[in-house]
């Protein structure tokens, strides 16, 4: 063999194995998450959770942040969410209607869990969001409460009264992932 032929090679194999690792490195990525799908539905149904109203719920509402590190004024937040989701009616005008607001708790100034509501896309004038329930912006922004379905509003409230347990079904999952 050659220098020209060697070195040639040499940059030849370098670069099909960075493809190499690139593309197993996707790959890895992608069974992982499968990984974490499935043992979040065993872990769900371990704790008595059902999956299928979880996984309905998700395409209604969102949260940010974790139940458990909510703070002071989480369960406020829990139940405003509960109330307006059942009756179709705004907790308070304008700044109580989750069409128009997040409903969450922020961090700020040695007050750990502050009611704090906020427009979609927006945050306070002080302090940090720590937790927030809202609705995903495809319903939010084409559907009223009167569009939502049975089925989805009784999924959505299913979601938020059990937010800790779901999110601590969703952990354990996400670690067990990992570990494998």
């Amino acid at each position: 063999m050659n220098l020209t032929t060697a070195a040639r090679e040499l940059h030849e194999f370098g670069a099909a194995l960075s493809t190499h690792i690139e593309q197993s490195k996707r790959q890895e990525a992608s069974l992982r998450e499968e990984i974490r799908k499935r043992r979040e539905i065993l872990d769900m149904s371990a704790a008595g959770i059902d999956f299928e109203k979880v996984a309905l719920a998700k395409t209604i509402i969102s949260v940010r942040g974790t139940y458990a590190k909510g703070g002071d004024d989480r369960a406020s937040v829990k139940a405003d969410a509960i109330k307006q989701l059942a009756t179709g009616v705004p907790i308070r005008e304008i700044y109580g209607d989750l069409w128009r607001v997040e409903f969450g708790t922020k961090s700020y100034d040695r007050w750990h869990g502050q009611r704090c509501d906020c427009e979609y896309g927006m945050g306070p004038r002080h302090g940090s969001l720590i937790f927030q329930i809202g609705l995903r912006d495809s319903v939010r922004q084409t559907r009223k409460h009167s569009d939502l379905t049975p089925d989805e509003i009784e999924a959505a409230i299913y979601f938020v009264t059990n937010i800790e347990r779901i999110q601590a079904a969703e952990a354990e999952a996400k670690a067990a992932a990992l570990a494998a």
